[in-house]
């Protein structure tokens, strides 16, 4: 069975080139040109329009603490919810989940820290750190060499 070549579109744009696109069944336009289909080429516009707006909260939402494991699992708790009512795109919600790992992963990190400089401090009997950034480098042995 022979394929039948599809037929081109009969515009001349304002160029003076013709369309390259193939026109639709039962017209000598493409779907962009074809006089008759106005109409349905506004109705795509306005779905196009609709479709990709990412479902985000408003901006005056206010912040949430994540100074803890716990605050963490609040905030993933709330997220569930929001994207169970439809008030966040599933996409912001799994950046959010993401998001939340690598923070929970730092908290840890950060809490070992803690741990290490006190049992530093009180090994080398100094004064134990409130905060692994209140150590003083200098103070600290060199990596090798006894304490």
């Amino acid at each position: 069975m022979a394929r039948r070549t599809p037929r081109q579109c009969k515009q001349i744009k304002a160029d003076g080139t013709r369309c390259q696109a193939n026109a639709v069944n039962g017209s000598d336009y493409c779907f962009a040109h074809d006089p008759e289909r106005e109409a349905e080429r506004r109705a795509a516009r306005q779905a196009g329009g609709r479709v990709g707006k990412t479902k985000v909260l408003p901006s005056d939402t206010p912040d949430v603490p994540l100074s803890s494991s716990m605050e963490v699992a609040a905030l993933l708790g709330q997220t569930i919810n929001q994207v169970r009512r439809g008030d966040v795109d599933p996409k912001v919600a799994n950046t959010v989940g993401y998001l939340s790992g690598v923070l929970i992963r730092a908290l840890e990190v950060g809490d070992i820290e803690q741990r290490l400089a006190t049992l530093e401090a009180i090994v080398n009997h100094q004064e134990v750190p409130e905060s692994p950034f209140d150590i003083d480098p200098a103070s600290q042995p060199k990596e090798g060499t006894a304490a």
